[in-house]
């Protein structure tokens, strides 16, 4: 029965035998490199210098050549798969423990996301820019600042972290921790942190721990020893770190008792009255909300960033308390941005609890926040340096369902500032943790290049081996290789992977030092046929002879680089402005990009010489530019394929018409299909052939070439055959003298 009636009647329906895409190139290539930002051994497709700068850093001396190959190739247009090549010496910083290698995010999720790490952050790109990151976290901590006044008699007050703190009112909560701040003058010499200090009290010297000191703002914060102190501190009584001496100011002394409220308690007030661990009465003569002074660095406030984080939604629907976090990723010295202590990445409000979700029902777990948006750090372990928030400390573990009360940040090292290194004032033992990553390291160099290994080149080319799960149209070589033997293994892997896929062609520059510094222009003639002489016969090559000069923005320096990058990007344009099987070369097509000059370029005898050994000459003509000037691909005999443009155009129609074949797929074996393939063939053809990519062909799938015994396989064959129009190579100009009255039907014949 026909399909959607049930009873009889007549539907129309409309089957389109004409379609078939257009499609010629997709212009993507593929390059591996040694860059000093990036995920390693894993594609990243950019599309302009701009996303190449920020996916994979700018270019050093070190690999400058890989870099701006990638970089000239994408001013032509088109696509690159850019790889980062794996190395041994590669590490990822971290910020404590030994450096690790984390090549990638799969690699990340694989090994690192549940295992037991010995570092709670890592960069997420190896090498030593990672170095730079310092991350800077934060969640609800204390609620107030109570500021009590001098005792009126005894000793210094001793509140202690973590012990109930509770007033009449009904206010309850935790200590959090308990400071003075120390307004200072007079001073000699700069305070560090840790350091063994005394502060005269009454003539009798007591130890005091000094938490933070802001030369600025002569501001010292200091921490009483376990058991207190012998007297009352009091305006000018001396505060002494070996040579380092001040004296307080009048009315230079805070105390000030940082609170951590109890769920649902009411707030803490001035004159409430609270009790200290020696059952000493303090009146609360002030109260400040202390997310409002919580700074990350000196005079930065993380009330700029964002409001305080307290509990999400989710967390209030499920019963959950303070799992909110706060995230501020800095390049602390400098060396990604090339700006000091730029922020890089914020992420606000993330949450602790494993099941977070936004109001929008995506995850806000902080260890999936950073894993999928983080462009900088990697998540290692949760953090243990903690305020207990729970009578039971495990139950406030993060990572754990967000109906829990979670334990709250305290830093027992407090943030640190830059370049100084000085403790924030207030951070120690509160709510801002400074994590300052350290130990990634880069590729080895030498001879002011990044040393890699072919068989990491090898292994980061491979992963665009396959071609149904990885287009490609040029596959760039960037520099050769520092030896022969080097560039031999590494051009015939590239040229091994072109011959495998059969859609793709490989771009070959000779090696730098057959060209740099060569000042005889027939030696470096010698010297690039030597080299490619060396290298095997494929069609799916192309060898160029340059290597051109250009101007380095990021460094401020001219430096060669090989024209590889140039040559595929003349077929990509080429494809754009024209067709895929018009030559890249000549005047009308192959000018390349942003050259100044050339190391090496050939004479007319030269030129002859390179082209008959299957290399392309790149030349610099005085007003005209520098110019591709040959169109042969690397084949070693006399054939069509020996001629760039009808690589291409098989590399085109093969693309298109197996694209048509896959469709036939599980259809009927019949005359009939045979038929439907021809009818889908022909005309894409006869478009090839009007738009003079050939100049005539024959498309044979019929019974001749698909007897009974294939189609009883389920086999099914098609023979195209095609006639590719050639480009002109060589041109005669005879011009002829004649004597008056002479015809010229007669001499012309």
């Amino acid at each position: 029965m026909a399909a959607n009636q049930s009873s009889p009647g007549v539907v129309v329906q409309e089957r389109d035998l004409t379609t078939i895409t257009t499609l010629s190139t997709a212009n993507v290539g593929v390059l591996a490199a040694p860059f000093e930002l990036g995920p390693v051994e894993e594609i990243v497709q950019v599309s302009n210098e701009r996303e190449l700068a920020e996916q994979f850093g700018k270019p050093n001396d070190n690999n400058y050549e890989y870099w701006y190959t990638a970089a000239q190739y994408l001013s032509y247009g088109g696509v690159l798969k850019t790889i980062r090549v794996d190395s041994t010496n590669l590490k990822n910083a971290v910020d404590t423990g030994t450096a690790v290698k984390i090549k990638n995010l799969n690699e990340y999720e694989q090994t690192y996301i549940d295992a037991n790490n010995t570092w709670s952050w890592a960069a997420r790109t190896a090498g030593s820019k990672g170095n730079s990151i310092g991350i800077f976290v934060t969640d609800a901590g204390p609620d107030q600042i109570a500021v009590i006044p001098a005792p009126g008699s005894g000793n210094e007050f001793e509140f202690v972290a973590d012990e109930a703190v509770s007033a009449a009112s009904g206010a309850a909560g935790k200590v959090f921790k308990y400071s003075l701040a120390l307004t200072v003058e007079s001073v000699v010499g700069d305070f560090v942190v840790g350091t063994a200090t005394t502060i005269s009290i009454g003539g009798s010297n007591e130890a005091v721990n000094v938490l933070a000191w802001d030369p600025a703002n002569k501001v010292l914060e200091i921490g009483l020893p376990s058991g207190g102190v012998t007297g009352i501190i009091a305006d000018a009584q001396t505060i002494t770190q070996g040579t380092n001496t001040a004296d307080i100011a009048s009315s230079g002394i805070e105390r000030r008792l940082y609170i951590g409220k109890n769920k649902d308690s009411i707030d803490f007030a001035a004159s409430d009255s609270l009790q200290d661990t020696n059952s000493n009465a303090a009146v609360v003569t002030s109260v400040r909300v202390e997310y409002n002074e919580r700074e990350y660095l000196p005079g930065v406030k993380w009330v700029n960033v964002a409001p305080r984080p307290g509990t999400s939604s989710w967390a209030t629907q499920n019963g959950g308390f303070r799992d909110e976090l706060h995230i501020v990723v800095v390049d602390i010295d400098g060396k990604i941005t090339g700006t000091t202590g730029a922020v890089l990445e914020r992420f606000v409000g993330v949450a602790k609890g494993s099941d977070a979700k936004t109001t929008i029902g995506e995850t806000n777990y902080y260890v999936e926040v950073i894993k999928q948006r983080s462009a900088y750090i990697y998540w290692g372990e949760h953090e243990t340096g903690v305020f207990n928030a729970t009578a039971t400390a495990s139950d406030g573990n993060w990572g754990l369902s967000s109906d829990r009360q979670f334990n709250l940040l305290r830093s027992s090292t407090g943030s640190t500032d830059f370049p100084a290194g000085r403790t924030t004032v207030g951070s120690k033992n509160n709510a801002t943790f400074y994590y300052r990553l350290q130990g990634g390291v880069d590729y080895a160099a030498s001879g002011g290049n990044y040393t890699i290994t072919n068989s990491d080149i090898s292994t980061a080319y491979e992963l665009t081996a396959d071609p149904e799960s990885q287009t490609i149209d040029y596959i760039l070589a960037g520099p050769s290789g520092a030896s022969d033997a080097a560039a031999l293994a590494k051009i015939t892997s590239l040229v091994n992977i072109a011959e495998e896929r059969r859609d793709c062609i490989v771009f070959v520059s000779p090696r730098r030092a057959n060209v740099i510094g060569v000042t005889n222009a027939t030696t470096a003639t010698n010297n690039i046929v030597g080299f490619f002489d060396l290298l095997p016969s494929s069609s799916y090559t192309v060898f160029d002879s340059g290597y051109k000069y250009i101007y380095d923005k990021y460094n401020d320096v001219y430096r060669y680089i090989p024209c590889n990058g140039d040559v595929a990007g003349l077929c990509l344009q080429t494809t754009e402005t024209a067709e895929s099987w018009f030559s890249p070369a000549g005047f009308q097509r192959g000018n390349l990009r942003n050259a100044i000059k050339l190391a090496y370029t050939p004479n007319k005898s030269q030129r002859d010489i390179l082209y008959s050994s299957r290399v392309n000459p790149v030349v610099s003509f005085p007003g005209q530019g520098v110019v591709l000037y040959g169109d042969k691909t690397a084949l070693g005999f006399a054939s069509a394929f020996d001629r760039i443009n009808v690589r291409r155009l098989f590399l085109t129609i093969e693309r298109v018409i197996s694209g048509a074949a896959k469709a036939q797929l599980f259809e009927q074996n019949d005359e009939t299909q045979r038929s439907l393939f021809i009818n889908i063939v022909e005309p894409y053809l006869r478009d090839v052939q009007g738009r003079r990519g050939i100049t005539d062909f024959l498309v044979k799938c019929d019974d001749d070439n698909n007897p009974q015994e294939s189609v009883d396989r389920g086999e099914f064959y098609a023979e195209i055959f095609v006639k590719p129009t050639r480009t002109i190579n060589y041109i005669t100009l005879t011009f002829v003298a004649t004597r008056t009255g002479v015809s010229f039907s007669e001499v012309a014949s």
